[in-house]
């Protein structure tokens, strides 16, 4: 997995290679119960524009979370979009929410997922580095993208 974050734009970016055509891939990201076996197992995700998303649990050692946020973009097999706010944590309920993207492209060899999180600045300066840099610790620990890949070159 590749990491290419950008501090100054508050940008997280993640890139991996997966095995698989961008329609194998699309099938994990496509449904809930898909999406509960790399993204979260307490997930609520509603695939439409406007659906509902929320995700919630603990993390080891830091204590629980809650996100909530909107799907805001579905194309099938290239793009899903979410928004993101944090409603639980070590920074409290947040007043603005960022953006999560998941950008699939055909390869060579399969398909790269690109997963991005921006729009940390909205939250104020300092609550916005705070947030930018937990969320890479988040998005790593989580190991989100590996789950995705498993789960498409493991089915």
């Amino acid at each position: 997995m590749l990491a290419a974050h950008q501090a100054e734009q508050l940008k997280i970016q993640f890139e991996i290679e997966i095995d698989a055509l961008p329609a194998k891939v699309w099938e994990k990201m496509s449904s809930q119960d898909a999406m509960n076996a790399w993204l979260a197992r307490n997930l609520v995700f509603e695939h439409e524009v406007g659906g509902r998303f929320q995700m919630e649990g603990e993390m080891p050692g830091e204590g629980p979370y809650k996100f909530i946020g909107e799907v805001v973009k579905i194309v099938a097999e290239k793009e899903l979009a979410f928004t993101w706010k944090s409603e639980l944590g070590e920074d409290g309920e947040w007043t603005e929410h960022t953006l999560v993207r998941f950008e699939l492209e055909p390869t060579e060899s399969g398909t790269r997922v690109t997963l991005t999180h921006n729009g940390f600045e909205v939250l104020g300066a300092a609550l916005g580095k705070s947030a930018y840099e937990g969320h890479i610790q988040g998005w790593s620990a989580a190991q989100t993208l590996d789950g995705l890949k498993a789960a498409v070159e493991g089915s």
